[in-house]
């Protein structure tokens, strides 16, 4: 993968897609110079395919949130509200729709914006209405300055049904042409496609028609055909899927795209196992919404529970969402949650290590008992449904999550000299944690309620060199 700076065109360039293609006007300045060296952005896939680099190559742990609909729902001063909010809570990552469509949170199947924007003329996706993708800039711009790099989707698995149903092979082509153009000179970028999407090869629920994935591919081939080359992958559907599951699109992503409704290690780990590429938990279930039938209304601990459990799994970020996806009325006074405010300490607790040198450690070698069970890949249970102790390696360094009161059994002999354990509050995870020696017995108890009221720890052991 390409790394290094993406150099920044501060004069307004125009610039043909191919030689019958349509012209496109570039922005007048993606993001100065400043801005970038003051911020960092997903950039590329590491190497060793276990996590994304920033445009200087170190080291970049994801931690997002999903506003689907802000192209269309936001005005550009509530667009600026939401970045520089989610820039002050930590968060360096988001998911949108580039169109809008009533179900990915738009006003209309049309595309247009709250205001009546829309983003074709009569409907061609070629035929670009400069307004609309003006207003597009400066959102991506705004994203930019802020340091949020735009996981984007500028044909999804609801806009390929609604604005791109009467658009041909050749067309979708030169659209892909034609944003890859326009957003060059951008460095906050990341390529998505599909979205709830159920491809024909994917075993199990194959809803979607191949029609969709042809056009999903040839967005994506005239993206590249420019010489881009930022990475891109697929969502796929729910209950639970990872990317490389469809044959068809397995050699086309550049990382594992994690959608999960159920214990969210289990979809981590087996991405982690399947490919060395990033295994990244992109959707889970989201705040203030019961994603998966029976099971109760997404708060604190589910949340807490999601992110910790993926990233003592193997996954480079975390994505959190919430019942504002759609942006309805009101949305900017709901932004910042106790649960936010938790999700970005556990956030700060990671990278205060090399968490980029994680290993998920599935092994009784040093925690001998009081695991529990993880569930199997065919159960389909719900987060609460699951007590299941997950381990990571860095180093000298196990950390794990252990989601409920217990105890738990470590092998002493495996432990650095004095055996000491740590136990950090999932829900407050910088504070100072609790110390404790370990015992030749090896046991160890959780230490009660944590900040928040929950019984989840984080549990930290230094191992012998």
């Amino acid at each position: 993968m390409r790394r290094g700076l993406v150099l920044i065109s501060l004069s307004l360039i125009t610039a043909c897609t191919s030689a019958q293609g349509p012209t496109v006007t570039q922005p007048q300045a993606a993001c100065d110079e400043a801005t970038m060296q003051e911020h960092r952005y997903v950039s590329a896939v590491d190497p060793s395919g276990r996590h994304f680099t920033d445009q200087h190559g170190a080291p970049l742990l994801v931690f997002g949130d999903s506003p689907w609909a802000g192209m269309v729902r936001w005005s550009p001063q509530q667009a600026e509200v939401y970045f520089a909010d989610r820039e002050a809570r930590g968060f360096n990552a988001s998911i949108i729709s580039m169109i809008g469509a009533s179900a990915n949170g738009g006003p209309d199947d049309d595309g247009r914006t709250y205001d009546g924007l829309l983003p074709f003329d009569g409907g061609e996706v070629t035929r670009w209405n400069e307004a609309y993708w003006e207003r597009v800039d400066e959102y991506v711009r705004s994203a930019c300055a802020h340091g949020n790099t735009l996981f984007l989707y500028p044909i999804d698995g609801w806009t390929v049904s609604t604005v791109f149903r009467n658009a041909t092979r050749e067309e979708a082509y030169r659209y892909g042409e034609m944003v890859a153009t326009r957003y060059a000179s951008f460095p906050n970028i990341v390529w998505m496609t599909g979205g709830d999407h159920f491809p024909s090869d994917l075993s199990g629920r194959n809803d979607s028609p191949r029609v969709h994935d042809e056009l999903f591919e040839q967005v994506l081939s005239g993206i590249r055909s420019t010489g881009d080359v930022r990475p891109f992958s697929i969502q796929l559907g729910y209950p639970a899927s990872i990317s490389t599951d469809s044959p068809q699109w397995a050699p086309r992503v550049d990382f594992d795209f994690v959608y999960s409704y159920l214990p969210t290690y289990r979809g981590v780990l087996d991405a982690y196992r399947r490919d060395r590429l990033p295994a990244l938990l992109a959707e889970a279930n989201y705040e203030g919404e019961n994603n998966l039938p029976g099971t109760p209304v997404t708060g604190d601990v589910v949340l807490r529970r999601q992110m910790a459990w993926a990233l003592t799994s193997g996954s480079p970020g975390y994505f959190y969402g919430s019942d504002d996806w759609e942006l309805l009325p009101g949305w900017e006074g709901r932004l910042d949650t106790p649960a936010v405010a938790q999700l970005g300490r556990l956030r700060e607790f990671f990278e205060s290590f090399d968490w980029w040198t994680l290993t998920p450690d599935e092994s009784a070698e040093v925690l001998v008992g009081g695991r529990g069970e993880p569930v199997g890949a065919d159960v389909e249970v719900g987060i609460m449904g699951s007590d299941y102790v997950t381990a990571a390696r860095a180093g000298g360094l196990l950390v794990a999550y252990v989601p409920t009161a217990r105890t738990v059994t470590v092998d002493v002999s495996k432990l650095a000299t004095p055996p000491m354990a740590r136990w950090v509050d999932a829900a407050d995870a910088p504070a100072p944690p609790v110390q404790v020696a370990v015992d030749p017995s090896g046991t160890l108890a959780t230490p009660g309620r944590n900040s928040a009221g929950g019984e989840d720890w984080l549990l930290l052991l230094n191992l012998q060199a």
